[in-house]
């Protein structure tokens, strides 16, 4: 359940900033304010953090190493499972291509795609722009340093430790009405109904079914 859990938290945010849907818009003050730092249920490395000024911040805990591929390229591999539930030899990496030039730092997927007739079906590349501490990325080695996901303006962050320890930072916005919560960011916005409880948050769908459960920390 948690690494399951930890996939989709990945996809709900992650698909609409990768897939570029959804339109930029102002952001209100929320009508319901939320403060302080959620868990989600049954996982310990995925932290929403709800701020009075309609601002939430979410981020889930990695590792990360570097390594070639049989090609002898150079990849890097991350692993966004909750560790403290899953024994290393089952850790589930991700394996990226690296390439830079000076503007961009950019991550495919590593495997084999030869395949894939479609333009659509074959692994684009995420562009990473270096932001603060050391760009060690193109470096191979472990290192501290801060890589915005994509381009100016994104919300999307991916902040890397020498201690060989990744975290990936999402900043959005967070407007709740009546049973409606709209999550916005640079990438557009997305609607869901949500049932709130002292200690818990239920993100729901449109059509009610629950994809997400909050628990107050």
């Amino acid at each position: 359940m948690g690494k399951d859990t930890a996939i989709f938290v990945l996809g709900f945010f992650c698909v609409i900033f990768l897939s570029g849907c959804g339109k930029s818009q102002e952001h209100p003050a929320s009508q319901v304010i939320l403060e302080g730092e959620y868990r989600v249920e049954g996982v310990e490395n995925i932290v929403f953090t709800f701020y009075k000024d309609s601002t939430l911040k979410v981020e889930q805990s990695g590792i990360y190493s570097f390594g070639e591929n049989s090609q002898g390229k150079d990849l890097l591999k991350m692993c966004f499972d909750d560790t403290s539930r899953e024994l290393p030899e089952d850790y589930s990496f991700t394996e990226y291509l690296v390439e830079w030039d000076r503007r961009y730092v950019y991550l495919t997927l590593n495997g084999d795609f030869s395949g894939n007739t479609e333009p659509e079906e074959k692994p684009k590349p995420m562009a990473l722009r270096f932001l603060k501490g050391t760009e060690g990325i193109s470096q191979g080695r472990p290192f501290s340093g801060t890589y915005q996901i994509g381009r100016a303006g994104s919300d999307y962050l991916y902040i890397f430790s020498e201690d060989e320890t990744v975290l990936m930072q999402i900043h959005e916005n967070y407007y709740m009405e009546g049973e409606k919560l709209t999550l916005s960011d640079s990438s557009g916005s997305t609607d869901y109904k949500y049932e709130l409880t002292e200690n818990q948050i239920k993100i729901n769908n449109l059509l009610g079914e629950n994809v997400l459960s909050l628990i107050k920390k």
